[in-house]
């Protein structure tokens, strides 16, 4: 299309996220002055990569740039993992998903370029084949992402399970679809090759996906506010209680001097307060705020 290697199709799901950008870009002009900015960022990032992919996957590799075909899928294959990076990071901090063992992000991403590195492109500018480079790399891939998949599924159906709002029932739903997303990706390219519409369609899915989701977020904020009975406490432990979920880790001690009262009175405010929203514990305060903290400021 254009004279260019890119599909109809691909040429398409660019559209579509351009228009998702300019939409974001709008919303997030219009909500500059909330707290609950950083999601809008954030995801206007996220919609922003899945644009990048298509425009870099569709047009390369292209013998007509007059840059060797090597060089071309090397850095069609860097920016790819780098986008498929960024969308795992999204969706697990977004949808809070957990594996095996918590690595930080900075070493699951050090991890991913040395495998890159040592699985695709040193084997690839060694044997000139992009056919065994790919399936050495996309191989091990897969296998630690459909080891992830068996957690992520379990936990993602659990959580619908004991969520009686639809509407988290669908983000939770959402969150296992855009994960089954992402594994696509190594799976569509091993199975079907350079089949730039099965590839870009199966990824960019994903991407849409999650994108049901943003506009599901002012329905979801709406349902976050009322599942915490404010109505229940007095002035004293709303005030509390916001204080702690706007700094969860802050020590009763801490709290008590900033209340200015004794911790023998903070001890009743919050035994009265675990009471009334029915929580047992500082750890689910904790839970509470990592799930709410974006979205109780206006």
């Amino acid at each position: 299309m254009f004279n260019t290697e890119m599909n109809f199709s691909t040429f398409l799901y660019i559209l579509i996220f351009v228009l998702l950008v300019i939409i974001v870009a709008i919303q997030l002009t219009l909500y500059w002055k909330r707290e609950d900015r950083k999601f809008y960022l954030k995801f206007i990032g996220f919609i922003v990569s899945g644009l990048i992919y298509n425009y870099v996957e569709g047009l390369l590799p292209d013998k007509s740039l007059g840059v060797n075909i090597m060089s071309q899928n090397i850095f069609a294959w860097i920016v790819g993992v780098g986008i498929a990076f960024h969308y795992f990071t999204f969706i697990k901090k977004e949808y809070n998903l957990k594996f095996i063992k918590e690595f930080s992000l900075s070493t699951i991403a050090i991890f991913t370029l040395l495998t890159l590195i040592i699985l695709f492109i040193l084997p690839y500018t060694v044997t000139g084949s992009l056919s065994y480079s790919r399936i050495c790399f996309l191989t091990f891939i897969l296998s630690l992402l459909s080891l992830a998949l068996i957690l992520v599924a379990k936990q993602q159906i659990k959580k619908m399970k004991k969520q009686k709002n639809i509407i988290f029932k669908i983000h939770d739903t959402i969150g296992l679809l855009s994960f089954l997303a992402l594994i696509s990706l190594p799976l569509t390219i091993l199975i079907f090759g350079d089949n730039q519409f099965i590839e870009q369609t199966f990824f960019s899915l994903g991407f849409f996906i999650v994108s049901v989701d943003y506009f599901l977020y002012p329905f979801r904020k709406k349902e976050i506010k009322k599942s915490i009975p404010f109505e229940k406490l007095s002035v004293r432990e709303t005030e509390i209680l916001m204080m702690l979920l706007d700094n969860p880790n802050l020590k009763y001690s801490e709290l008590s001097k900033i209340l200015n009262i004794s911790e023998k009175t903070l001890s009743t405010h919050l035994s009265n307060i675990y009471k009334k929203i029915e929580i047992r514990n500082k750890k689910e305060i904790q839970e509470m705020s990592k799930m709410y903290k974006e979205t109780l400021i206006t």
